[in-house]
């Protein structure tokens, strides 16, 4: 029971799990197949659970009068946990949701910038939007005006023999050989089924005994220490 298995042992690990002939020259045809399950296996695990180990954070320095920005490669839209935002001494949550009544006070169609953000939403081509536009650059160290986004990483490539899987290997090779035994009409696909979610729940429950994720960060009625907002609107 581990992370970091070569996709080499997965194979090999679900063809005795199924029964199949260890020997790779026996088994050509079946392992881009076994490939292919695996990969979806572990990718319908990823989506389906938050996995504790996996969560990470981004960092993104703001520019001025930029008002979208990429998400980093390692992550997507979907699985962003929580967004903060770095001014002067203190991390604040970003709120989500950009409408009328924000634009109503900082119209960025006008770019109208200002400090600090305090709002964000998606945007097209895996984008995300800031409101209000920032009106002064980032800087690294230290960190001020700064994005910080947390959520649970992409899983990494499963295609080459060393590749290297995110999630526990025992889970992904019993839901793997239980699919693989359903596809046969095997026997004791029911088996590996049963033992598989087993597998799951010990996992499920040995995170949940760990402390729970905060998502709130700061609590909201705390403003940033430091300057005032400064609204400004850059001249033509």
């Amino acid at each position: 029971m581990a992370r970091n298995v070569t996709l080499g042992e997965l194979i090999d690990d679900v063809r005795a799990e199924a029964g199949h002939s260890l020997q790779a020259s026996l088994g050509v045809a079946m392992r881009d197949v076994l490939v292919k399950a695996l990969q979806r296996q572990q990718r319908r695990l990823w989506e389906d659970h938050d996995w504790k180990f996996l969560r990470v954070h981004r960092d993104i320095v703001l520019n001025a009068g930029q008002r979208y920005y990429d998400l980093p490669n390692d992550l997507t839209l979907e699985r962003i946990e929580k967004i903060e935002f770095k001014y002067g001494n203190r991390w604040v949550p970003v709120d989500y949701g950009i409408g009328q009544p924000q634009y109503d006070q900082y119209d960025s169609d006008r770019d109208i910038r200002a400090i600090p953000t305090q709002r964000w939403q998606e945007y097209e081509n895996d984008q995300i939007e800031l409101w209000p536009i920032p009106s002064s650059n980032g800087t690294t160290s230290p960190p001020n005006i700064v994005l910080r986004i947390w959520g649970i990483r992409k899983l990494r490539p499963l295609v080459a023999e060393s590749d290297r899987a995110d999630l526990d290997d025992t889970l992904l090779v019993l839901f793997t050989a239980a699919e693989i035994l359903a596809r046969e009409k095997g026997a004791d696909a029911g088996i590996k089924l049963k033992l598989a979610e087993k597998h799951l729940l010990t996992l499920k429950g040995r995170t949940s005994k760990n402390d729970v994720f905060t998502l709130s960060g700061e609590p909201q009625g705390l403003m940033p220490q430091g300057p005032k907002i400064i609204a400004v609107q850059p001249q033509p």
